[in-house]
């Protein structure tokens, strides 16, 4: 159960991250935006902030304890049983608990409170305190030998700051939907807006401060930089904030111009798709952040990748497109749930062999979109369908050890998480597949089906981001996780630019949108034809 086990612990961590954010964020939001505008925010705008960081807290009360449970569950194996008492013993557990007990009672402050009394904000603050200090036995800091309390105390700060910008941006897009509903709402979203941009800088400039901070004692070289997955997570990290900020910018120049009463129609019906935008790439950067907490930092690593390593895992090679010897291969492969397996000769072409087919068939889609955006080729309307073929590909051939012609049964395999993962791609493409080609045919254009595209690839690059190959900080297993991880950050850009695409109300946006998400997806399919296993 290892490998599952590790797996649920990133996600349940993304969970409490992400619910931490949402309450930080949302005291955040009502303390620098909603209350110095008093009363022209209608009481339902003031009910959902209060419900909103009710939710966080919640999550994180949840979530916190079932990540406590992961630990005696992957004992469990090993032991014969399960070691509630002793792990709850420990210092670790002990932390969990109290900050699932912040979360829980910032909740309830939320649930009972009256968004128009003072009192109700002073206890929300005290309380989002509270969940933030009880972070810090948490972190990779706490568990160090030396300057524990300096680089905890760093951690909580980044996370603060963090909070402050990703969860103020959901709270901030969870208010448009009232701008309808209630009188003054729509102006009240607007002043939200202008008001909010100044908080956000706020935010992002704690990130970076203690970002650089934790940069130089976790990373040090910059050999850590690139030659570790400790590195290569924060240089993707880095990559989606930058994204994040390019998007918050032009909001930001938007409120600025709307104070003044320069902004066009355009840009400020833009402000709406781009607060989405920034919203859904701030959530992965959530995912990120909780898969950052299960490397061990770079400094403790000592076999690391070369940069000449690394560039060599996204040069042109030759494409490999014939399958190893199936008997062979069988004969020789490890188990799939097999926590410590190896990867052999065998099973290293497989993997370049599905790699390889799977990008050339992605530059098929690609190539697709891209003659459909010429209006040349009417047949080339029905391009998604082309991603059924990769579906295909995945189920069929992608895992010769399981399901249908491997000697693993489909559901057994599904406790190891690689397996579990390239099963819910496959179904993630099929469901792109018919829905966007829906979309291209016209069934489904004037729906929210549309929006199931830029989704399910947001989805597609956040889970590759999750994605841990081996339980073993080695070399070989990292140079496999840096090609997956520039392809999850091209996934998120193909999301944004498709997303942007549908929603931005200018034209001239809506065709260079138009033009990202395919280059994108062109970048992807190479990475995919050049991957090769040493």
């Amino acid at each position: 159960m290892i490998l599952l086990a590790g797996f649920l612990e990133v996600l349940f961590k993304a969970v409490v991250l992400a619910g931490y954010a949402l309450a930080i964020g949302g005291v955040a939001f009502g303390l620098g935006v909603l209350r110095p505008l008093g009363d022209r925010v209608p009481a339902p705008m003031l009910a959902r902030n209060l419900r909103l960081i009710a939710a966080g807290g919640a999550a994180v009360l949840v979530f916190q304890l079932a990540t406590l449970l992961i630990e005696p569950w992957a004992l469990a194996d090993e032991l014969g049983r399960w070691p509630v008492a002793d792990f709850l013993a420990t210092r670790f557990a002990r932390a969990g608990i109290a900050h699932a007990a912040a979360g829980g009672a910032l909740a309830l402050v939320a649930l009972r409170g009256s968004a128009r009394r003072g009192a109700t904000w002073a206890l929300l603050g005290a309380g989002a305190l509270l969940l933030a200090a009880s972070g810090a036995p948490l972190v990779h800091g706490a568990s160090r030998l030396e300057g524990a309390a300096a680089l905890s105390t760093v951690t909580v700060l980044h996370q603060v700051g963090a909070g402050i910008w990703a969860g103020g941006v959901l709270h901030l897009l969870a208010q448009r939907p009232l701008r309808r509903d209630a009188p003054g709402a729509a102006e009240a979203w607007t002043a939200m807006v202008t008001r909010f941009s100044p908080v956000a800088i706020c935010g992002v400039l704690v990130i970076a401060a203690t970002g650089a901070f934790l940069g130089w004692r976790y990373i040090a070289t910059a050999s850590g930089l690139v030659g570790t997955a400790y590195g290569a997570m924060v240089v993707t990290k880095i990559g989606l904030m930058a994204t994040a900020l390019i998007l918050g910018a032009r909001n930001f120049r938007t409120a600025r111009r709307w104070r003044s009463g320069s902004a066009t129609a355009g840009e400020v019906g833009a402000v709406r798709s781009l607060v989405e935008a920034e919203a859904g790439v701030l959530v992965v950067v959530v995912l990120a952040a909780a898969a950052l907490t299960s490397q061990p930092p770079a400094v403790d690593v000592r076999e690391r990748a070369t940069p000449r390593e690394v560039a060599e895992v996204f040069a042109p090679k030759r494409v490999q497109l014939s399958r190893p010897p199936y008997r062979e291969l069988v004969a020789t492969a490890a188990a799939s749930l097999d926590p410590y397996a190896l990867p052999g000769p065998f099973d290293r072409a497989q993997s370049n062999f599905n790699h390889n087919v799977s990008g050339l068939l992605v530059l098929v889609v690609a190539l697709g979109a891209l003659l459909d955006r010429t209006g040349k080729l009417p047949a080339a309307r029905h391009w998604p369908l082309a991603f059924l073929l990769l579906a295909a590909f995945m189920l069929m051939l992608a895992e010769p050890n399981g399901w249908p012609f491997g000697p693993e049964g489909f559901f057994e395999t599904l406790l190891a998480p690689s397996v579990l993962l390239h099963r819910l791609a496959t179904a993630m493409v099929v469901a792109l597949a018919v829905f966007e080609w829906r979309v291209r045919v016209g069934g489904l254009a004037a729906t929210r089906w549309r929006f199931a595209f830029p989704v399910l690839a947001g989805a597609g690059g956040a889970l590759l981001l999750t994605h841990s190959h081996s339980v073993l900080a080695a070399k070989w297993a990292y140079l496999i996780e840096v090609s997956h991880n520039a392809i999850g950050l091209l996934a998120v850009l193909i999301a944004v630019g498709r997303w942007l695409e549908l929603r931005s109300p200018e034209p001239g946006a809506r065709r260079a949108y138009g033009l990202v998400w395919p280059t994108c997806l062109v970048l992807v399919g190479l990475v995919l034809i050049f991957y090769r296993e040493a």
